[in-house]
């Protein structure tokens, strides 16, 4: 190993519950003003909302979804490495989030196998926009270190780090060549807890527990990997040298412009596909007997279908939750529509308009249907759970020890004093869902149903109980809050009763647009501020 690469990376990844980067970077963060005070900033309900209060925000690493992206975005390189190669991902409050277990050696090994695949393919190309001038110059390689670190690090670079990084640069133009010296610096920038790690800075002197407002690189970073779920460009970069983001206006301002690139697209996609429980949508079993057109590429197709169908409602329609959840049409091919038993779109994959007796929005889709059922029935848990959890926001304890909760289908379950709270609350849901197979085919063997506990109630079928969700306070609120946790990485909590209320407030106000709603949340009190622990 190269000396300095050493000196880099020695003691970043022992754990990585603490270490200690180089530098901290960015905009100076405001000095803290105090904790907030017992009634603004504590988790109890008398919460007064007269000062910023914000749960505890973990230290987090890119998800895999974010790494490629960043990688994308900083190289060029689109060839999803971290989805193909990565361990799984962790989750909190419901969505990935990396921010539980300290980095295993294995872990550490993928990312060592990424970033030199990665620079290797990276100066074989070039160095793309980032300098014209010769790769065996120092000059040259602390231009580069300034602005490749700029966008690598979401932040520029102390001076110290500089320097650190053109000397890496040195010792290995020395030993090989200047095109190696880059190779190595872009290796070790990647392997950098900076890179790697949602850093945010907090000022020397600041207690774990002080509520105060990020910096805006630190806000910069937190917006593009909320609405692109990757890096912020440079203008982004920029808004944040200049101060921009320091106020609700300008961090609106910003939150808009970047819902209309495309790369707002991965976060819808995201979302929606965590939401909707569509991972691993391509690896269920299904029995071929019974499904014999069950493959990897109508997986794909199902799983394409959800998230164009998200993303054509939210950027491209109304952007209302009530479109996603009772829309009489969808996004598809020819496979998908014969499934369905309409006819095929026109072209490859476009809008298929959907009988409304049968279809209503996400809930009625082949791919939420297909991934929460089992191989050969459906699943009144899977479908009724979704609804009590997922729309409407109800906390359901854990199924008793022992149970297989792959088990069919059972009514005896309601008989059983073990399971019958839960499953009087979840399969009169599941049952009205029985009128589409564990594929999704419309068989029309539901039963009306039952979603007590909220203001639903009696529905007849699954589009009578989409139409209600769509109306419902309860789903509204719930949607919101599905929403600031995504955003958060998070579950809520009291301390964020007041920003939650916020968002909730001017997400009816909207009309219950999804787009109105990603803005209240970037520029929300619990978004801008950061507290480090209890």
């Amino acid at each position: 190993m190269v000396p300095a690469l050493g000196l880099l990376l020695t003691g970043c990844y022992s754990g990585l519950d603490a270490f200690d980067p180089i530098g901290s970077g960015g905009n100076p963060v405001p000095e803290p003003s105090g904790a907030a005070d017992d009634d603004g900033g504590g988790d109890g309900p008398e919460a007064s909302c007269q000062a910023p209060s914000v749960g505890v925000t973990p230290l987090r690493r890119l998800t895999r979804f974010e790494y490629d992206n960043t990688v994308r975005d900083l190289l060029g390189d689109d060839r999803h490495l971290a989805a193909a190669r990565f361990s799984p991902d962790e989750a909190n409050g419901g969505y990935s989030a990396n921010a539980v277990a300290p980095i295993s050696k294995t872990q550490l090994d993928e990312y060592a196998t990424a970033a030199e695949d990665l620079a290797v393919s990276f100066l074989d190309a070039g160095v793309g926009d980032y300098v014209d001038c010769p790769l065996s110059d120092s000059s040259c390689a602390t231009q580069f270190v300034t602005k490749f670190g700029r966008r690598a690090f979401r932040r520029p670079l102390e001076m110290t780090e500089v320097d650190e990084y053109v000397a890496l640069y040195e010792d290995a133009r020395d030993a090989w060549d200047g095109a190696t010296g880059f190779r190595i610096v872009v290796e070790a920038m990647l392997l950098s807890p900076n890179f790697l790690y949602h850093m945010e800075a907090r000022p020397v002197g600041a207690a774990e527990t002080d509520v105060l407002p990020l910096g805006g690189f630190e806000m910069a970073s937190r917006m593009s990997y909320f609405v692109w779920a990757s890096m912020p460009d440079d203008e982004l970069l920029d808004a944040a040298e200049a101060g921009a983001l320091d106020t609700t206006e300008g961090l609106e301002a910003q939150v808009r412009r970047m819902l209309e690139d495309e790369r707002a697209g991965d976060t819808i996609a995201s979302f929606t596909r965590q939401w909707v429980h569509l991972e691993g949508l391509g690896d269920k079993v299904k029995d071929v007997e019974i499904f014999p057109e069950w493959s990897a590429v109508l997986a794909a197709s199902m799983e394409h279908e959800a998230l164009a169908f998200a993303d054509e409602v939210i950027r491209n329609g109304d952007g209302r939750l009530e479109t996603l959840l009772t829309a009489p049409w969808t996004m598809g091919d020819a496979s998908l529509a014969e499934l369905y038993q309409v006819d095929a779109p026109e072209g490859e994959f476009g809008r298929i308009d959907l009988p409304p007796a049968e279809r209503a929005g996400l809930l009625t889709q082949l791919g939420f249907l297909t991934a929460n059922a089992h191989a050969a029935e459906t699943s009144w848990v899977h479908r009724g759970l979704f609804v009590r959890q997922n729309l409407l926001c109800q906390v359901l304890p854990a199924p008793p020890a022992g149970v297989d909760v792959n088990d069919p289908n059972d009514a005896g379950r309601l008989e059983n004093p073990e399971c019958t709270g839960c499953h009087l609350m979840i399969d009169p849901i599941g049952w009205a869902f029985d009128d589409y197979d564990a594929l999704g085919v419309f068989v029309g063997e539901g039963e009306p149903g039952d979603a007590s506990g909220s203001s639903v109630g009696e529905f007849d079928d699954i589009v009578a109980l989409a139409g209600a969700l769509a109306q419902a306070p309860e789903v509204q609120d719930c949607v919101a809050s599905q929403w600031f946790r995504y955003a958060t990485r998070r579950a809520e909590t009291s301390a964020d009763d007041c920003a939650l209320d916020d968002i909730k407030t001017t997400f009816g106000a909207s009309g219950h647009d999804i787009r109105e709603l990603i803005v209240a949340v970037a520029t929300s009190e619990a978004f801008r501020y950061h507290k480090a622990s209890e």
